[in-house]
């Protein structure tokens, strides 16, 4: 299982000033191998780093099997192609904003996204997405892997933060499944009802908060 760890130095941040170097550090790990590397030039280039669990350096990539996947089911599981790859490049340019950001990292529009769609029964998939939602698919649904499937899996909160708050050591989160274009999730009323979930509510109907560390 590979894990991608994005470091980012605010020392190396200035507004309107372009950093040189170690800004954004990428660091890739699988058991017994480690691959990182400063990748402020990339981030200042396209002006967004995108993680979307698929490997970025190309050994994590081949080792932890991809290729034999890609080969297998295609580009849902390459880098650049898979569906979540293809929303971020196409929608990165729309945040303007604390608001904004939030919205993109909660974004499923599954039934209406061209990058949702797949070769399945229906023909998209609640997991196509920024914050995906394999709850909502249906059981009864056909799909060429078991991912794309109805299964309990899927974006379970939201948590950002800026130039600004980290200051505080302060950031915004959200949580339980997206809501914005999707039902709120609910544990009696899911296909997951026996799983057991102690101490959760119902219903998560959330908006966000704000938390600060720095004084909490």
């Amino acid at each position: 299982y590979n894990n991608q760890w994005m470091v980012v130095d605010y020392n190396k941040f200035s507004p309107g000033l372009t950093p040189k170097t170690g800004l954004l550090v990428i660091l890739e790990q699988l058991p017994g191998l480690v691959v990182a590397e400063d990748k402020t030039d990339l981030l200042t280039t396209q002006m967004y780093w995108p993680s979307y669990n698929v490997p970025y350096f190309k050994e994590i990539f081949n080792t932890s099997g991809c290729p034999e996947n890609v080969a297998k089911y295609g580009d849902w599981f390459t880098y650049d192609k898979t569906p979540r790859a293809q929303i971020f490049r196409r929608d990165q340019s729309k945040v303007t904003d604390l608001n904004s950001m939030i919205k993109l990292m909660r974004y499923n529009d599954y039934k209406h996204d061209k990058y949702s769609k797949c070769n399945c029964t229906p023909p998209y998939s609640a997991e196509n997405a920024i914050s995906a939602r394999s709850d909502l698919n249906p059981s009864s649904g056909t799909y060429p892997f078991a991912a794309l499937g109805q299964r309990c899996h899927g974006g379970t909160d939201m948590k950002l933060t800026n130039y600004v708050m980290h200051k505080d050591l302060s950031f915004v989160a959200i949580s339980g499944p997206t809501q914005d274009q999707q039902p709120v999730f609910q544990w009696s009323t899911s296909p997951y009802l026996d799983v057991l979930h102690l101490g959760h509510p119902d219903k998560f109907d959330f908006g966000p908060v704000q938390v600060n560390w720095k004084n909490d």
